[in-house]
């Protein structure tokens, strides 16, 4: 009982500290884009680096705070990389924060302790978050059959954690789901758009 009573504490001291650092960070990055209206990209990658602090802080403050694990075993390594537009690197003030925790096999309880407290942090911060948790192997797997999973791994950039596991996925990616897929993709990105457009009533050059 008192060991929750603590983490709740600790939970609200990190949410408090982050919604002072996200208030006053997009303060600045506005006051910026009013000095230089049309610095849009630079205030894109401003919101992507302040989005990457609190979720690298998030992270750090989970592992090593609310469910430390000084020794963890092969399968509890954990990584977590940002994905679709967040992994591009376009943000916007409000834009959804995707996110991949990757771990090298199946999801263990100390993982599954991480990605809830991480969480219920980023919601108390009324972040838009959408994420997945998936090995290595669900991610070749998932690609093969769905192209936007594909798109989305496609664009996935390293954030914090376990970087040989993240080099890992990055090696098996390329050679198991890339490699002489283009053309594959391209057809089935070009259908997709089809699609969307004859939903809208249009035809795949319409503006």
């Amino acid at each position: 009982m008192e060991k929750d009573a603590n983490a709740s504490e600790i939970r609200k001291t990190t949410v408090a500290s982050l919604k002072d650092a996200v208030t006053g960070g997009r303060r600045r990055i506005a006051d910026a884009l009013v000095e230089a209206p049309l610095a849009a990209r630079a205030a894109h990658r401003a919101y992507c680096y302040l989005t990457d602090c609190v979720v690298s802080t998030t992270f750090q403050m989970a592992t090593t705070v609310l469910h430390p694990n000084p020794n963890p075993t092969e399968g509890e390594r954990l990584t977590l990389l940002a994905v679709g537009g967040y992994g591009r690197g376009e943000m916007a003030p409000y834009s959804d924060v995707d996110l991949l925790f990757l771990m090298p096999w199946k999801i263990t309880p100390w993982a599954e302790s991480v990605i809830e407290s991480m969480l219920y942090i980023f919601w108390d911060l009324h972040m838009k978050v959408g994420h997945s948790s998936r090995s290595v192997k669900d991610c070749i797997r998932l690609g093969r059959d769905d192209f936007t999973i594909r798109t989305a791994l496609l664009e996935h950039r390293y954030l914090v954690g376990d970087e040989s596991l993240a080099a890992r996925l990055d090696k098996r990616l390329k050679k198991d789901l890339f490699h002489r897929t283009e053309a594959q993709f391209i057809e089935a990105k070009l259908a997709e758009r089809d699609e969307r457009h004859r939903k809208q009533g249009g035809q795949r050059y319409m503006v």
